[in-house]
């Protein structure tokens, strides 16, 4: 079934020589469109020299508000360090550290705070872009041996970690999926005009297998359109492969299973943005604009429960912060730009809100905390 959608062609250079990727390489899924805008090495969204987050850029993050996110994960590093009883070597990851800006905060926070906790940590950025990666390195270049900045996690030695993930799932290619006609499509992308434009085509998907990830929260009217990523115990893996035991925390927008298939979310929750303006098409500035769906958190924690985690927490960022701000809001209390900083992060109409924190276990020994797996709409026995 081809979809008579087509999207204007835009610009010149790199936006072109990727358009010029995309239709040679089409007909293909959304998602596989999705990773050549957005991680394409040279040509992609991210491929570009950090620049995208804050007031000037496409969107803003818990990083933008100022130092404050990175201090109160210090200290929920520091206290996870201590209640480990970790003597020897031990890590940090981040994966998507964007300009370096929040590694930059939790060092600081840590070096200044917490000398014993540092003193034999490694903070291990991950980001497989070359220019991104580049500037990363010359970020944090001041911190010395503390800070490496890889491409992957390849040729790491398991060791105690903590990984933090700022908004990267919502960033995870995802596959887009519409019922009609009683039947389930997918939707793929073709180039038509010799690449100057691309079109939907949507193709069968026969009963069951990813289908079936999320059927039960129906019956869906017709046109229902809705998300679905695949790839979470891939990216997952990559993590937990060179961990003894540890820690996984992810802020993100998303929902649980049950929200995030609601019937009446009948456009799903895919977003483009542009310098802070939401685009109406996908297929629109490929590389030039950030393509974003929220986060289905049941199916991330099936499969990091997969992979042997426990989940510890899930809740607003609001509440996940505030509990472990600790000592820090007394002197913010007479500081008023950090106790801003504080409460964009955690005010309700405002970051706190609008984010969740999801708190892993790995290796510890630690059970399930019932009451986070009834938000996440999972079994609790």
């Amino acid at each position: 079934m081809c979809r008579n959608i087509s999207y204007s062609n835009s610009s010149a250079g790199a936006t072109l020589a990727l358009r010029k990727i995309i239709a040679a390489a089409a007909p293909m899924r959304f998602s596989e469109y999705m990773e050549l805008a957005l991680y394409h090495k040279e040509l992609g969204y991210y491929a570009q020299t950090p620049g995208h987050v804050g007031r000037a850029g496409d969107y803003f993050t818990s990083v933008s508000c100022g130092p404050v996110f990175g201090m109160i994960l210090a200290e929920t590093i520091a206290s996870w360090w201590r209640s480990a009883a970790i003597s020897g070597p031990w890590r940090i990851i981040e994966p998507g550290p964007d300009t370096g800006a929040l590694a930059a905060d939790i060092i600081e926070a840590l070096l200044a705070s917490h000398a014993d906790v540092a003193a034999k940590m490694e903070y291990i950025t991950i980001d497989p872009l070359p220019k991104p990666r580049m500037f990363q390195k010359e970020k944090l270049a001041r911190y010395g041996k503390i800070v490496s900045c890889l491409a992957d996690t390849d040729g790491l030695k398991a060791l105690p970690t903590f990984v933090i993930a700022n908004e990267i799932i919502d960033a995870l290619p995802c596959r887009l999926l519409e019922y009609r006609g009683g039947s389930w499509w997918e939707i793929h992308v073709v180039a038509s005009d010799g690449g100057a434009e691309f079109e939907e085509n949507l193709v069968q998907l026969a009963e069951g297998g990813i289908i079936a990830t999320f059927a039960k929260h129906g019956p869906f009217p017709d046109g229902y359109r809705t998300e679905v990523r695949d790839n979470h115990k891939t990216f997952l893996e990559s993590l937990t492969q060179v961990i003894t035991h540890g820690r996984l925390l992810f802020f993100d927008y998303g929902f649980a299973a049950p929200d995030y298939y609601e019937p009446n979310r009948t456009r799903g929750t895919l977003r483009v943005y542009h310098n802070h303006c939401a685009l109406e098409n996908p297929l629109d500035h490929p590389g030039q604009a950030d393509i974003t769906a929220h986060v289905d958190f049941t199916a991330l924690v099936a499969s990091a429960q997969d992979l042997g985690c426990a989940v510890t927490r899930f809740e607003p960022q609001e509440f996940y912060l505030s509990r472990n701000a600790g000592d820090l809001l007394h002197n913010w209390t007479k500081n008023s730009e950090m106790l801003r900083n504080f409460q964009s992060l955690i005010h309700p109409a405002q970051l706190g809100g609008r984010f969740n924190a999801l708190e892993l276990s790995l290796g510890e020994n630690q059970g399930n905390c019932t009451t986070a797996l009834r938000r996440i709409a999972m079994n609790c026995d």
